[in-house]
């Protein structure tokens, strides 16, 4: 886990980071900031980060326990990190702050989308989710529960359409999918790193419009693919979450 933020997320335990009994959690580069659960409001369980910021303290190198600064930025409701270089009154001390040795990342945690520059800032970066989906393979191949990473999006059908609305969401959306004929059809959403996080649909559908509600609730914020095979043809979109 790398470079994500999890904000003002709710559960009942480990609102912001969850490590199940046996398990870890290791990572570096995150805020974990203003999550709420009944019991241990931002982690749970054994989290193993460096050179992150989380709220009420956690041992490990270069780790902090700094309010991020998180500036939103409207119309899109995207947060950033305050910084004075983006025209705020004061740097977020997650700027500069990440493992000295992380090579530096395509996007941006400022609020006029500069390309990061210098130390890597904590946090999400703007773009480094959309620029991974772009190189997604949407061939399943053998395994439907992973997208591979190389390749380029699949054409979608001129008589095939899907998309989702609203786009960016929190915490719901509905996909919408149109088909001009009956169709064996398999709808699934995937993350940016191609695991299938969710299958809405499996099995006929007739000719129309028909809506799919995908819940981010217990997801990170982040860019997720959904994608149709319907009989062969493929459509597919993109889902901005944002937290």
């Amino acid at each position: 886990m790398r470079n994500r933020c999890t904000v003002s997320s709710s559960t009942a335990s480990g609102g912001g980071v969850l490590a199940l009994s046996g398990a870890a959690v290791s990572g570096r580069n995150n805020i974990v900031w203003d999550n709420t659960a009944f019991t241990n409001p931002n982690v749970s369980g054994t989290i193993n980060f460096t050179y992150s910021d989380v709220q009420g303290g956690l041992a490990g190198t270069g780790n902090i326990n700094s309010n991020p600064l998180f500036v939103q930025n409207p119309p899109n409701g995207w947060f950033f990190l305050s910084q004075t270089a983006a025209g705020q009154s004061q740097n977020s001390p997650c700027v500069n702050a990440s493992d000295p040795t992380t090579p530096m990342i395509t996007g941006s945690t400022r609020t006029d989308l500069i390309q990061d520059a210098g130390i890597v800032d904590m946090g999400f970066h703007w773009w480094l989710a959309a620029d991974q989906i772009e190189r997604l393979n949407l061939n399943l191949g053998d395994d439907p529960e992973v997208l591979p990473l190389e390749g380029t999006m699949a054409p979608q059908s001129m008589e095939l359409r899907i998309e989702n609305h609203p786009n960016p969401f929190n915490p719901s959306t509905t996909i919408t999918l149109w088909l001009d004929q009956t169709a064996p059809t398999n709808l699934a959403v995937y993350d940016a790193s191609g695991r299938m996080v969710e299958r809405l649909h499996q099995g006929n559908l007739d000719a129309g419009a028909h809506d799919f509600l995908f819940s981010g609730a217990a997801l990170p914020t982040g860019v997720y693919l959904y994608r149709a095979d319907c009989g062969g043809r493929i459509a597919t979109g993109k889902a901005l979450l944002v937290k």
